[in-house]
């Protein structure tokens, strides 16, 4: 019955979201003309060209969390040619001798640092999934995201240009960027796309928004850019080749030689549709996440940094039902991906490997600016002629503040079928946010490509966040959270001594941060587990905590877990100083054993291209460290020298060297 209900949640969710289109009335929604000049401007951080003059201001920037006009204000201008859009930026500052910056490599999120953003919405569709980021901070180093999702090469993310300097009231930014990066509508008549810029002052922590989308970034308030005539677009054909060379266990008579070529091919079949192929990837040599040694009664979630699951990325991460790591290694690998029209995207993966084969197809189709519906099929088989298909259906809405999502899953592995569903709604006020989920996962559900740790168990959860921000006073803000969960297994009781609860936690937390970027952080778990009553708590302290160059965090973990007592301790320190970069993760827990794990980054940047680094991993039981020598990121050919194995437990006498250039 519970399934079924879910079923109908589901479909009701799918097919009503085509009536419920639902504007935020109450947000005043801008427009800017669109202008096309002959003469682009230079790209120098200097608002003196020619266009800007008569170009049309975006102004009046909007405070997200007070609502009110901004206290540091901006000014933007916006114009286009025949190859590029033309980005103008003046960002006031009373204080400029104290905005921060501090990243200086292109492509590597800015956080804890004054940056700027413009974004396009190219098919007006007001989909975060359409809109495209381009970010910059006071240095001029650059930030794409692309709607669909790119790799980090920066001839297949598309080479942009801009330029900032720091002058006497406040900072400015020139962008360029041209237009056969991005995906849009084919047309031969003017069109309308949404348009916004957002700005951070880390000083103060204001975000502000030319067209105000509010702390949840409510993406149908968007600015729009009226009346655009983008140029065609031709097709691009790009080749990345690469050639590997090495040596294992160097200095003794067991070495082994290597020489391994490979590469991808990116072509678009048309300009909103591309086709990724690839041969023989090198895995071995890029750098995955590690995973802490903080207990967990089921499998953690851990990012995949692995390239070819990055294109298209957008479309592959729905909630979690692909989990690329499950692809272990693979031989070719094909991926198409983008729009078959403005409203509807595809996504279809498929990898080979000598052992087993994999795929994903997922369709999504926007109905409305706050409703869509998705449909997925996962499929895995293996040479031994294992098999497992998992169909995958979803629906999600919103009314102003208020949400609702769904999604049902229905799996099959030889003869078993089995499921899982889940449903929520959610109310996201301007302090408060809070959200009830109900949700199934049968006893037999399988998804060989999913992440789900646990099956056989449903409940219901609630979740609370309330979150206060003050531009003035000692403290800058505040984040209290509170969840809940109410869940059993699918088994009876079998006698009076015993019972099918799964869950019944309670998990409290609260940050607290000042003006001068230090914060407090406390949270306490408890409950049951299964046969386990659970009694939790954390401390800890972090200064400088937004800033990922200079940082220092303490955090003390103790209580009852499993049965057994836990005393825990997390350290971590980052600082950098005349090129180097080093930072430090400490991990020291008493459980059922003493364990520990240190992990230390060091590198060089003698560009922001080229630099040298290494990691080192020392464990209770493992050690391994690797030293690599790169130039990358960057138009151009790049090329790795690495010594050790980057993902090995123990340390590998291991040479490569890698080169690979774009076509």
């Amino acid at each position: 019955m519970k399934t079924n209900l879910l079923v109908i949640i589901t479909l009701t969710l799918t097919i009503g979201s085509q009536l419920w289109a639902v504007p935020n009335d109450t947000a005043i929604k801008k427009e800017l003309a669109a202008v096309k000049m002959e003469h682009p401007p230079t790209i120098d951080g200097v608002l003196d060209d020619k266009c800007w003059q008569g170009a049309p201001k975006a102004n009046t920037f909007i405070d997200e969390r007070t609502e009110k006009p901004a206290k540091s204000q901006s000014v933007g201008h916006l114009v286009y040619t025949d190859t590029a859009i033309y980005v103008g930026l003046h960002l006031y500052d009373d204080m400029p001798d104290k905005i921060v910056a501090h990243q200086t490599k292109d492509q590597t999120r800015f956080q804890g640092e004054d940056s700027v953003s413009f974004s396009l919405d190219p098919f007006h569709t007001h989909q975060f999934s359409d809109r495209n980021f381009f970010m910059v901070n006071p240095l001029g180093t650059k930030y794409a995201h692309l709607a669909t999702g790119r790799a980090e090469k920066s001839e297949w993310i598309g080479l942009w240009n801009a330029a900032a300097q720091i002058v006497e009231d406040g900072w400015i930014v020139e962008m360029e960027i041209p237009w056969q990066m991005l995906d849009y509508p084919e047309t031969a008549e003017p069109i309308g796309m949404g348009i916004n810029i957002d700005r951070f002052q880390q000083r103060t922590g204001e975000k502000s928004w030319w067209s105000n989308l509010s702390i949840y970034e409510f993406g149908e308030n968007d600015g729009h850019w009226v009346d655009v005539l983008p140029p065609p677009r031709k097709r691009d054909l790009k080749v990345l080749p690469y050639i590997i060379g090495g040596v294992s266990e160097m200095g003794t008579d067991a070495s082994e030689y290597t020489a391994r070529i490979g590469g991808d091919v990116r072509y678009e079949v048309t300009p909103q549709l591309r086709l990724i192929a690839t041969v023989n990837p090198d895995f071995d040599n890029i750098e995955q996440a590690v995973e802490s040694i903080d207990f967990s009664y089921g499998e953690r979630y851990i990012e995949d940094r692995r390239p070819f699951f990055s294109e298209g990325g957008n479309l592959y991460q729905f909630d979690k039902f692909f989990y690329s790591r499950r692809v272990a290694d693979m031989d070719a690998g094909l991926n198409l991906f983008g729009k078959v029209e403005k409203n509807t995207s595809i996504g279809v993966l498929s990898t080979y490997h000598k052992n087993n084969q994999n795929g994903v197809f997922r369709v999504s189709r926007t109905f409305t600016e706050t409703a869509n519906a998705n449909a997925a099929v996962l499929t895995h088989h293996t040479k031994d002629g294992e098999a497992n298909t998992v169909g995958y259906l979803s629906g999600d809405m919103r009314y102003n503040r208020v949400s609702a999502k769904s999604y049902f899953a229905q799996s099959w592995t030889g003869e078993t079928s089995e499921n899982t569903g889940h449903v929520e709604l959610g109310y996201n006020g301007r302090i408060l946010q809070t959200y009830l989920q109900s949700f199934f996962v049968s006893p037999n559900f399988v998804n060989h490509l999913g992440y789900h740790p646990f099956t056989g168990y449903r409940g219901v959860v609630l979740g609370n966040r309330i979150l206060n921000e003050w531009r003035d006073g000692y403290f800058r803000a505040i984040q209290l959270t509170a969840r809940t969960e109410v869940s059993n297994t699918y088994g009876q009781e079998t006698s009076p001594t015993t019972d099918n609860v799964f869950r019944r936690t309670l998990n409290l937390n609260a940050t607290l941060l000042t003006r001068n970027d230090h914060a407090l952080v406390a949270g306490w778990k408890g409950g049951r587990f299964g046969e386990f009553t659970d009694n939790l708590f954390s401390i800890g302290a972090l200064a400088n905590s937004r800033n990922q160059f200079n940082t220092v965090a303490l955090i003390y973990s103790g209580g009852q877990s499993a049965g057994q007592t836990l005393h825990g301790i997390s350290a971590q320190l980052k600082f950098r100083a005349y090129g180097f970069t080093a930072a430090l993760i400490t991990q020291i827990q008493r459980h059922f054993e003493t364990t520990y794990q240190n992990i230390l980054t060091v590198s060089y940047d003698f560009t922001p291209a080229l630099s040298l680094g290494s990691r080192l991993i020392w464990q209770a039981e493992h050690r391994n460290v690797y030293f690599a020598l790169r130039r990358s990121g960057y138009a151009g050919t790049d090329f790795f020298i690495i010594v050790g194995d980057p993902n090995a437990q123990e340390f590998k006498q291991r040479f490569s060297a890698k080169v690979l250039r774009s076509f």
